[in-house]
């Protein structure tokens, strides 16, 4: 069975989502330990993941039975850490090469061309060689 371990960061625990919790009607989980509610945009993306990443185990598990094809079974990893913000020191040199520190509009224009691209259009598993 599929279940999602989910992070708080608000408050550092952790609590699972099965199922029979992934529903659009229902209202976005909150922790259950410091009751922070999440956003129902983001709910809603994680529903739509959750059920691609069920579906495609399901198959690999179905077509291993039917057709003897190789099982694997996929799951999908964060880093274990989180950097706050606040806490990231940044070289004054990548700070003036790429505008951090400023509003995003200067940021674009500082950045070289390929970069700001990206920002402003970012598209999954593309190399920066697609841009130039």
């Amino acid at each position: 069975m599929e279940y999602l371990k989910v992070k708080c960061h608000w408050c550092g625990n952790s609590f699972h989502l099965y199922n029979r919790d992934m529903s659009y009607e229902e209202r976005p989980p909150m922790c259950p330990h410091c009751l922070t509610r999440m956003d129902k945009t983001q709910w809603e993306r994680l529903i739509d993941a959750y059920f691609t990443f069920a579906e495609v185990n399901k198959n690999f598990r179905k077509y291993h039975e039917d057709r003897g094809e190789p099982l694997f079974q996929v799951e999908l990893l964060t880093e274990k850490k989180y950097v706050k913000p606040k806490k990231i020191v940044l070289d004054d040199d990548f700070t003036q090469q790429t505008g951090a520190g400023t509003s995003m509009e200067e940021a674009l224009r500082v950045m070289e061309k390929p970069f700001a691209d990206i920002v402003r259009n970012p598209v999954p598993n593309r190399d920066i060689a697609d841009y130039e």
